[in-house]
C-alpha cells in the first residue's frame, strides 16, 4: 500500500532537495528574477564597500530566457495529429480537446520546462467551470519515484509539492510544514514532511480512502535522460547564466574607475586612502632626507575589448557543449558586442537540439492522448462532469506528427536553392513555397500560388503587349526608312 511507501517518499523528497533548489533558482530566473542571485554571488565576492559600489552597476542580462525560448519551437509550427483506428466523432472529439487545453500552447511551456530542468510534467485536469485545462508543473515542485526493479527509470510513483499548512507547536506557536501528494496507478495519498497523512485534505477533496479514481498515475512526465530516472543538472546552465553578467557588471566598476583620474599627493599627511572617483592619496615617501613635495595622477587602463571578447568566446563555447552552433560575429568591441551577442543567438542552428527534442515529445504526445481517451475522459463522461456527449472509440489511438525541423537558412540563399531545385524538376513550386512559408496552411499556400500565377499571367501579358508594340513601331519605322529612299 501507498501508505507504507511514505517513510522511503520522505527520504527520497529529502536525498534530492538540492536538485529542487537548484531548479528552483533556474525557475526563478527563467520568470525574470536574476538581479537578486546576481547580488548574491557579487556580495560574496566583494568587500561590503566595494559591492555597495557595484551593486548600482550590475548588469543583469538574462541570456537563460532568450535561449530556452530558442530551444523551445517545437510547438510553433502547430504539430498533426492523426486518428488511427478511430470514426468521424474521434476526430470531432480531438478537435474540441485541442480547443479546451489550448494543447499547443501548453505543450510549449511544456518544452520550455524540458530544455530548463530536462524534465517536466502534464497534467490533466478540470477547471473553473468544468473546462478542461492542462497543468503543466516546473522540475522544483515534483519527483518521480520508482521501485521497479525491471526498469527503474520507469516511475511507479510521483510526487507532488501540495504547499504548505500550519502545524501547532503550543497555544502560541506554530509552524508552515511542507505537504504532498503522491499517486501510483492505484492510490494517492496526502501526507505532511513529518509522515503523518493528511486526513481533513483528503476528505475535503471528496476521497478519503485515497483512491486513484483514474487507475493510472494522472502525470505524464518528460524526462531528457535515457538512463536515470532524475536526469543530472546541467550545472553550467546556471553558473554560465550568471558569470557572464558578473564579467559584465565587472567590467562597469571598472569602467567607473577608468573615467575618473586619481590625483595622487607624496609627501602630504592623510589618514585615509579611498579608491573612488575623484579621490587624492596622499603618501608619505620613505627614506632619510627631505623629500620634496610631488603632485601626480593615476589614469586606469582597462582592456575593455579584450574583456568583451572574453565574455563573447565563453558564451560561445558554452552554446557548443550544448550542441548547439552559435551565429558569428567576429571579435567583440564597444560598437558591436550588444548587437553581436544578440545576433548569435538569432542565428543559432539548434536543429539537432529541436530533432531530439521532437523524439521525446512524440512519445509524451502518445502518452498523454493514452491517459486520456483511455483513463481521464471515460471518468469526466461517467461523472458529467465535461460538456461533451461524445466517447472515444474503443481501441482508437491519436498519432503526432512534428513539423521537420530544418536547418536555420538565411531566406536568400533559401530562395536560391529552392529555385535551382524547382528548375532542375528536382521538386515543386508548392513544396519550395511550403518551405518558405511553413507557418501556411496548405489552403493559404494554394491561394498564395494562385495569386502567383495570376500576377505572373498578368505581367507576362503586359510584356508581350510591349514586345508587340515595340516590334510595330519598329515595323513602321522601317517603312518610312523605305519610303524615304525611294
Amino acid at each position: 500500500m501507498i501508505k507504507n511507501d511514505i517513510p522511503q517518499l520522505l527520504n527520497h523528497i529529502d536525498k534530492y532537495k538540492s536538485h529542487l533548489a537548484h531548479n528552483e533558482i533556474l525557475f526563478n530566473i527563467y520568470e525574470g528574477d536574476l538581479l537578486s542571485y546576481l547580488k548574491a554571488d557579487l556580495a560574496s565576492q566583494f568587500s561590503p564597500e566595494s559591492f555597495e559600489m557595484i551593486q548600482h552597476r550590475i548588469c543583469p542580462i538574462n541570456v537563460l530566457i532568450r535561449i530556452i525560448d530558442k530551444l523551445s519551437k517545437i510547438y510553433q509550427q502547430s504539430p498533426i495529429r492523426i486518428i488511427v483506428d478511430g470514426k468521424d466523432n474521434d476526430q470531432e472529439l480531438l478537435s474540441w480537446y485541442e480547443e479546451q487545453f489550448k494543447i499547443n500552447q501548453k505543450f510549449n511551456i511544456y518544452n520550455e520546462f524540458f530544455n530548463l530542468h530536462k524534465g517536466a510534467l502534464a497534467e490533466p485536469y478540470l477547471s473553473k467551470n468544468n473546462k478542461p485545462s492542462i497543468r503543466i508543473i516546473p522540475y522544483d515542485r515534483f519527483l518521480p519515484y520508482s521501485n521497479n526493479k525491471v526498469d527503474p527509470t520507469v516511475p511507479t510513483h510521483i510526487i507532488v509539492n501540495y504547499g504548505t499548512v500550519k502545524k501547532q507547536i503550543n497555544k502560541k506557536e506554530s509552524i508552515d510544514i511542507n505537504v504532498y501528494a503522491a499517486y501510483t496507478d492505484s492510490e494517492f495519498v496526502i501526507f505532511d514532511e513529518d509522515g503523518l497523512i493528511s486526513k481533513e485534505e483528503m476528505i475535503q477533496i471528496g476521497n478519503p480512502e485515497g483512491v486513484n479514481v483514474f487507475e493510472r498515475i494522472p502525470y505524464i512526465y518528460v524526462n531528457k535522460s535515457h538512463n536515470l530516472l532524475i536526469p543530472k543538472q546541467d550545472t553550467d546552465t546556471l553558473k554560465l547564466t550568471k558569470v557572464l553578467p558578473i564579467l559584465l557588471s565587472d567590467l562597469n566598476y571598472a569602467v567607473m574607475f577608468q573615467a575618473f583620474s586619481i590625483i595622487y599627493g607624496i609627501n602630504v599627511n592623510d589618514e585615509n586612502v579611498k579608491m573612488a572617483p575623484h579621490a587624492f592619496w596622499r603618501l608619505t615617501s620613505v627614506g632619510d632626507g627631505e623629500q620634496k613635495p610631488e603632485i601626480g595622477v593615476i589614469k586606469p587602463q582597462i582592456e575593455i575589448d579584450a574583456v568583451l571578447n572574453l565574455v563573447q568566446s565563453e558564451f560561445s563555447f558554452w552554446l557548443n557543449t550544448k550542441g548547439i552552433k552559435p551565429g558569428s560575429i567576429g571579435q567583440a568591441s564597444m560598437e558591436n558586442f550588444s548587437s553581436g551577442i544578440s545576433k548569435m543567438i538569432d542565428e543559432m542552428d539548434i536543429t539537432e537540439a529541436r530533432i531530439k527534442q521532437v523524439e521525446a515529445f512524440t512519445d509524451a504526445e502518445e502518452e498523454f492522448w493514452d491517459l486520456l481517451i483511455n483513463h481521464v475522459h471515460p471518468y469526466w463522461r461517467t461523472l458529467g462532469l465535461i460538456d461533451s456527449n461524445l466517447d472515444w472509440t474503443p481501441g482508437v489511438k491519436i498519432k503526432t506528427i512534428f513539423a521537420e525541423q530544418i536547418p536555420m537558412y538565411n531566406r536568400g540563399q533559401l530562395v536560391k536553392d529552392l529555385k535551382e531545385e524547382v528548375s532542375a524538376g528536382f521538386t515543386t513550386k508548392k513544396i519550395a513555397i511550403r518551405k518558405l512559408n511553413p507557418n501556411l496552411k496548405n489552403e493559404e499556400i494554394d491561394d498564395l500560388i494562385s495569386q502567383i500565377d495570376d500576377e505572373r499571367g498578368y505581367i507576362e501579358e503586359e510584356e508581350k503587349e510591349e514586345i508587340n508594340l515595340e516590334e510595330g513601331e519598329g515595323k513602321e519605322n522601317a517603312n518610312e526608312m523605305a519610303e524615304d529612299k525611294d
